[in-house]
């Protein structure tokens, strides 16, 4: 069957390539010509890159070029420069790649990238860009004289394989985003089917049976390269998916990754396999090599599929039996034959081919020609809803919300009354073409469509205006009988044009990338207010009289080709009573532990770990970010409903911090524990020489000689050499077990004490100080909370902290330097800060009109004059008139502030607008905006000044307590600017559950994996409502006061010749001989103090050396959070303080050992001329992999490569 198919397909496309080959052997003479009369002074004709299809790559003055195939030009290149020469790289590249492409194959590469192009580029660019592609992945620098040597040999023996490199690079560069859209464009329309596989198709449909079509290997397609094998899978998915539609079935693909041992499903209309493999699958199956060279913080990585998909299966699904009763997209379009029905039937969003569009979605546009809700509803409603569909769940909803009575017709008649306003709404089922339109007569009869050919010629010969026999209702000796009272129900006319064939089915490659109708995929414009998206704060109740019996428990695990297996766990409950259960099944009888306990809620120290052995046991609910699960509810097969709680989301720290933090009584071993030593032969009687031979890092005498004395201490220790390791590993599990008992009791007692709440009834320290601070000081204060298109709107103004090199250059700075540092930034933010009252208005005058009502910062009453607090605009930024070292200006790339001397677009706060104006001399337009007037509060401020002096207090008289006033304080304001969550997880106890949910939501659902070790099966969901309020106002006017406070420092430095070298957050880099001259001139144009402990003021933070205060003598800085201080004191006693985003210090001082003689500074002086170093990570100690069906592994490799 595969190959009868690809025959087919490979005579298409050689007729294809041959037809392309000779158009772009003429336009490459054409280019070749334009190339041997450039200008450009640095092109050299002469030395070239000539690829032919008879002979190798050849380079240099003698190279010829024949007009038969396309020839790539290469400038020359000035040996003194900083990147090699076109032959040496030639030549380098034959050396490392003996298995280079063969030129039949860069001829079909350079082929289509000449097609893909619809301008002729200038040949000089292509050069250019082929050069510095070269440059970046080959030899380092040349003329580095300090560490050249040295830095050559390391390149040599950390340099990423050439070929594989090549091979990457060439699916890289590839646009991946519009790969399957190309592929569709190209062969969707000349898909062909077998008739074994329509045959399967009608055995399916006859036998009532789901059954495989397709199980796609890629060795099914041949020994072709990585990116056609994985184009021809691609290709054959979207046939079979095709044919599977047209037969009225469900598709449902697997994937399965790597060496199949975990496998997907995903629904291809709502995402697409590579972008789904970006985001979802992790890189534990061969592509960590991959992805170690790409930082993929900088940048978002496009991950060859190819290299990790290594079947697809696609089963076609038995449609449901019960239709899920929901309306979206009318998969229809009006024949251009007809357009006498265009105008009619725009009003339900259906259009002739060209005209597709989804403009609205199909229950609002209904909505609207009801005429019975007004703009400021219809527009709350449509910035609500998110997904493509609308249930009948959520039409109950709107119309609750809302006091409609809404008349739902399909098969029956069903009436949602909430009100008085009545809707009649008509939901149009179809095949899968379910639609809601507005359940009205439409001005057509039945007669004029069944007889539309015949009425249409009479019209013709008759010179009569077709549109004046819509209303025809039979015809009678010759002539046709007009009516004004037959016309028809909008359904039933458009039920008679399919029947007539006037609507058309759509295919998916019709409409390529618009069958999504989802909110935030459209450009966000506040062109009118809605009182229904935002309302004032409230106090929040929390239910606190649910009889929670706490417990608290830790598991220990062995790792088993890399995946951890729990093997011990201990639970304690709030006395203290332990309970222990030991072996491969102490999983299992921990459940059935919890079982036997009435209402029981289990806190372990990081469930984003722990929990991941509890979900195979029944999960149904999870609240988890990422790899962070805040909490889980298990509901076990005897029905018993278990709660488990993150105890890190609301102490974040360590538990080995615990004893300090809380001054807790009695004595706790340091643990010295052989993780890697546990397995199934050895976690009951263990050899002592042998415990510490695999761990990582490696033991040192030290510690070797702490684990024998603490084996004697716990009486473990055999006369024999070994050693009851049961026994020692149920000690060190019962004392982190009684640490975080004692230390979460203690900490609840804390919070109870001092902020008259209980933490057992929130998820994370964030939830519980938003909510201590909306008690205390934003409740019933006519502050508000936004939702829908007002909430993006001010979302869009939420700027995250400012991370960058001064003037975005590195620097290696040999002097006395400090790290300035504000104390608690966020915090002395809110307490300078007077939040706006009332609600938003929409600015509809120029800008100077606000500005010149606009109060000052330290203005709480409104007058006459005065009386707008805030406001949010977007701005076009046109002009610069203050260049500055480091800008405030930023556009972002990626999801990343990159701030710059330049125009931009931004959206901006008063505060952020005011600073631009004032420190870089901007000229701008504003495009749009909203503002707020009145009152200013300083509740919030008084509140945070109150908590921030009980804090030094107690930290003062060495009270345990001060840490909660720590954590939160820095933790009120983010729940501020919380996100929606436009996606719900759902879980099914077998796949034939998953499967039958999958059939009825298909147009929701987006993927699905089992759940390790269980029949249990996760569904990711698109939500339908976006009902989520947040005053994120709050946190974009505390993050731009935030950033005040520094431009106030950063700039007088500036405007003073005083050099800032580094920024985070909340700090800066600057010389230690220059700090009285910025204290002397803070005070001079402030009017206070600058350094200090008081909120707003700022501190040297560097660590001390040897128990006193340190400077750096020498600093390296790379890049973001990239950077190395050389630190010293008074008595020249030496240190380091060693920053590498993502890379531990530990791993970075390993390397240095490795590499350059134990010399740090060594280290970060060739990664700062350029120098490439890989980093294994999991050196530094186990690394672990949180794979999305809820095992956890240990990679025994996971390197990270960066550059500068």
């Amino acid at each position: 069957m595969f190959q009868i198919l690809e025959k087919r397909r490979e005579a298409q496309r050689r007729r294809r390539r041959n037809k392309r080959q000779q158009e772009n052997r003429e336009r490459v003479e054409r280019v070749n010509y334009l190339s041997d009369h450039t200008d450009n002074p640095n092109f050299n004709t002469d030395e070239i890159v000539n690829i032919n299809p008879t002979s190798r790559v050849s380079v240099g003055n003698n190279s010829t070029c024949d007009n038969t195939s396309p020839s790539i030009f290469v400038p020359s290149v000035d040996a003194n420069k900083t990147f090699v020469t076109i032959g040496e790289r030639v030549h380098r590249q034959n050396e490392l790649k003996r298995n280079e492409k063969t030129l039949e194959e860069i001829e079909k590469q350079t082929i289509r990238r000449f097609n893909n192009r619809k301008e002729r580029r200038d040949i000089y660019n292509l050069a250019r860009e082929r050069a510095i592609k070269e440059r970046s992945r080959k030899t380092l620098h040349s003329n580095r004289e300090s560490i050249g040597d040295r830095n050559d040999t390391l390149y040599e023996e950390d340099g990423i394989d050439a070929s594989y490199v090549d091979e990457v690079l060439e699916e890289l560069n590839r646009n991946d985003e519009d790969f399957v859209n190309n592929i569709l464009e190209e062969e969707g329309n000349n898909f062909t089917y077998t008739e074994e596989e329509i045959q399967n198709i009608d055995r399916i449909k006859m036998s009532n049976t789901s059954d495989i079509i397709s199980d796609l290997r890629p060795n099914l397609f041949g020994e072709i390269n990585n990116r056609e094998r994985w184009r021809r899978m691609l290709l054959e998915t979207f046939r079979i998916i095709k044919l599977i539609k047209e037969n009225d079935l469900v598709p449902l693909v697997e994937i399965y990754a790597g060496n199949a041992q975990r496998h997907f499903i995903i629904n291809l209309d709502n995402t697409t396999i590579t972008s789904f493999i970006n985001r979802c699958l992790s890189f534990s199956y061969g592509i960590e090599e991959f992805w170690e060279n790409y930082n993929r913080q900088d940048e978002e990585v496009r991950i060859p599929p190819g290299k990790i998909v290594s079947r697809i299966v696609i089963t076609a699904l038995l449609p449901p039996l019960r239709e899920l009763i929901e309306g979206g997209f009318f998969n229809f379009y009006l024949s251009d034959k007809y357009i006498i029905f265009k105008e009619l039937l725009k009003l339900y969003q259906i259009y002739v081919k060209n005209e597709i569009r989804i403009e609205e979605n199909c229950f609002v546009k209904t909505l609207i020609e009801s005429r019975k809700l007004s703009e400021d509803e219809i527009r709350r409603i449509r910035s609500q809803l998110i997904g493509e569909t609308v249930s009948k769940k959520t039409v109950k909803a709107i119309a609750e919300q809302y006091k409609l009575k809404v008349v739902l017709k399909k098969i029956k008649r069903e009436v949602m009354s909430y009100g008085t306003r009545e809707i009649n709404i008509f939901l149009f089922r179809w095949g899968k073409g379910n639609h809601y339109i507005i359940n009205n007569n439409i001005k057509v009869t039945s007669y004029f469509i069944k007889h539309y050919e015949e009425i249409n010629e009479y019209s013709y010969q008759n010179n009569i205006e077709l549109l004046s026999l819509m209303n025809v209702i039979k015809k009678q000796n010759n002539k046709y009988v007009h009516s004004l009272n037959d016309f028809i129900p909008a359904f039933k006319a458009i039920t008679l044009l399919i029947d007539k064939n006037i609507l058309i089915p759509i295919s998916k490659e019709d409409i390529v990338k618009k069958m999504l109708f989802e909110s935030d995929k459209f450009p966000l414009h506040v062109n009118a207010m809605s009182v229904s998206e935002f309302r004032e704060i409230r106090e929040k109740e929390i239910t606190e009289n649910i009889a929670f019996t706490l417990l608290f428990a830790d598991f220990e695990c062995m790792i088993i080709n890399e995946e951890h297996i729990p093997f011990c766990v201990v639970v304690s409950d709030e006395a203290g009573i332990m309970h222990e259960f030991y072996g491969i099944n102490c999983g299992d009888e921990f459940i059935k532990f919890l079982e036997r306990i009435s209402n029981p809620c289990c806190y372990f120290h990081n469930l984003g770990y722990d929990g991941r052995f509890l979900a195979k046991y029944g999960i149904v609910k999870i609240i988890k970010r990422e790899n962070i699960i805040y909490s889980m509810i298990v509901k076990t097969h005897r029905g018993k409903t278990l709660i488990f709680k993150d105890t890190l989301a609301l102490i974040p720290t360590s538990i080995s911090n615990f004893k300090n933090f809380f001054k807790l009584d009695g004595e706790y071993e340091k643990e010295v524990f052989p993780y890697m030593y546990y397995n199934h032969n050895t976690f009951n009687i263990g050899v002592v020489e042998n415990c510490w031979i695999k761990e990582v890092p490696p033991w040192n005498d030290s510690k070797i000689s702490h684990f024998k004395t603490n084996l004697i201490k716990t009486k473990c220790l055999y006369s024999d050499g070994r050693f009851n390791s049961k026994l020692y590993c149920l000690y060190y599990c019962r004392q982190d077990v009684e640490i975080l008992r004692k230390g979460f009791l203690k900490y609840r007692e804390m919070i109870k004490t001092h902020f008259n709440c209980d933490c057992v009834y929130y998820n994370s320290i964030s939830s519980l100080a938003f909510n201590y601070f909306r008690t205390k000081c934003l409740s019933n204060c006519d502050i508000f909370e936004y939702t829908g298109i007002i909430r993006d709107f001010i979302s869009q103004a939420v700027i995250g902290g400012r991370n960058m090199l001064g003037e975005n250059k590195k620097r290696i700075i040999e002097n006395e330097i400090v790290d300035f540092d504000a104390c608690s930034l966020y915090p002395s933010a809110i307490h300078r800060l007077r939040l706006p009252t009332g609600y938003p208005f929409l600015m509809t005058k120029p800008i100077n009109w606000y500005w010149e009502r606009l109060m000052s910062e330290d203005q709480v009453t409104p007058n006459e004059e005065k009386f707008i607090s805030f406001f949010i605009v977007k701005i076009t930024v046109t002009n610069v008139g203050k260049h500055r070292k480091m800008p405030i200006i930023f556009n972002k790339i990626k999801g990343t502030n990159n701030y710059i001397n330049d125009g931009a677009e931004m959206v901006v706060d008063s505060i952020y607008l005011e600073d631009l104006i004032k420190y870089q001399s901007i000229e701008y337009e504003v495009q749009e905006g909203i503002y707020w007037c009145g009152h200013k509060i300083d509740t919030f401020s008084k509140e945070i000044e109150k908590v921030y002096s009980f804090r030094a207090t107690m930290k003062r008289d060495k009270n345990p307590a001060e840490i909660v006033f720590k954590l939160i304080m820095n933790s009120c304001y983010g729940k501020t600017i919380q996100k929606p969550t436009l996606t719900e997880y759902k879980f099914y106890r077998s796949k034939k559950d998953m499967m039958r949910f999958w059939s009825r939501n298909y147009k929701s659902v987006i993927y699905a994996e089992q759940i390790n070790g269980s029949d249990i099966w996760m569904v990711q969901t698109k939500a339908q409502m976006d009902s989520f309020y947040t005053p994120n106002i709050i946190g974009v006017l505390i993050l731009s006061m935030s950033k005040r406070i520094m431009n106030e420092l950063i700039y007088l430095c500036e405007d003073n010749d005083i050099d800032v070298f580094y920024q985070d957050t909340d700090s800066i880099h600057i010389l230690k001989e220059k700090l009285p001259l910025l204290e002397y001139l803070f005070k001079e144009k402030y009017g206070r103090e600058l350094v200090g402990t008081k909120m707003g003021q700022f501190h040297s933070d560097f660590p001390t050396v040897k128990g006193k205060e340190s400077w750096a003598i020498k600093s390296i800085f790379l890049g973001k959070k990239c950077y190395l201080d050389v630190l010293s004191n008074i008595d020249d006693d030496i240190d380091y303080l060693i920053r590498m985003k993502g890379i531990p210090k530990d791993i970075i001082k390993k390397r240095a050992e490795e590499s350059f003689g134990g010399n740090v500074i060594d280290l970060y002086e060739y990664l700062y001329y350029g120098g490439i170093l890989s980093f294994d990570l999991s050196e530094g100690g186990p690394h672990f992999v949180f794979e999305r069906d809820f095992t956890v592994k240990t990679l025994s490799s996971f390197k990270r490569t960066i550059k500068f």
